[in-house]
């Protein structure tokens, strides 16, 4: 869920982390300093599990999708063939138009378009139940199609839900680097100085530390390395 730039970042705050834990003796009376350790390591650890988390939709649930989009066709297609043969013994030619629907045609509508085109026909069907008992349209049948039409109404909204909570994750995201940014600029920067004189080697150890080696993913070129200081 990081950009390679974040992932970077977050690995210099962990650096900077782990030089402060390994050597307190120089700010065991300095409570500021202290309270800026607590706070960034609460920040890391919040960010720490993202490495490992997407929000890209699985292969799984694309597969379902597409299953659940079949079976729909499948159920309503065969109620079409129904509907449309009583309607041409009754020369109804409104209820042959509306039920002028096969497997094919059905699978091949966009999502929206297919549950109307579904909804429209589970109305149809409902509406003349009893004549169509004798055309082996049972209500069995009609609730088979009617529960395949609720599990893909409810599958089609997947991706833009999906989309929501990824646009709301790397929103959070974002603020927590602009937390652990403000961090170290405002604070750590600001309690860090006196230590330049005081203890310049940890004061060293430290800015070492919090250097950020630009290693931008999977992408491939020479062995130059950008780098910056974290903050």
């Amino acid at each position: 869920m990081l950009t390679a730039k974040q992932d970077n970042r977050l690995t210099a705050a962990q650096n900077t982390l782990l030089a402060l834990r390994q050597d307190p003796a120089p700010y065991q009376q300095d409570k500021a300093l202290q309270n800026t350790l607590a706070e960034l390591q609460q920040l890391t650890d919040d960010l720490g599990p993202l490495r490992q988390q997407t929000q890209r939709p699985s292969k799984g649930k694309t597969v379902a999708k597409t299953d659940r989009r079949e079976q729909l066709a499948t159920s309503a297609g065969e109620i079409a063939g129904d509907l449309y043969a009583y309607a041409n013994a009754q020369q109804d030619r409104s209820l042959q138009a509306s039920a002028n629907h096969s497997y094919g045609t059905l699978l091949n509508l966009r999502a929206n378009a297919l549950t109307d085109a579904a909804q429209h026909l589970l109305d149809l069907a409902t509406q003349h139940a009893q004549p169509l008992l004798d055309y082996g349209v049972s209500p069995e049948r009609l609730a088979e199609l009617r529960d395949t039409l609720a599990a893909f109404s409810t599958s089609k909204n997947d991706p833009r839900q999906q989309i929501s909570e990824a646009k709301a994750a790397r929103l959070a995201i974002k603020d927590k680097f602009s937390q652990l940014a403000t961090l170290l600029e405002d604070r750590l920067d600001r309690s860090l100085r006196k230590y330049a004189r005081s203890a310049p080697e940890f004061y060293q150890r430290i800015q070492a530390a919090r250097t950020i080696i630009d290693r931008p993913g999977k992408h491939k070129g020479g062995n130059n390395e950008a780098s910056e200081k974290l903050g």
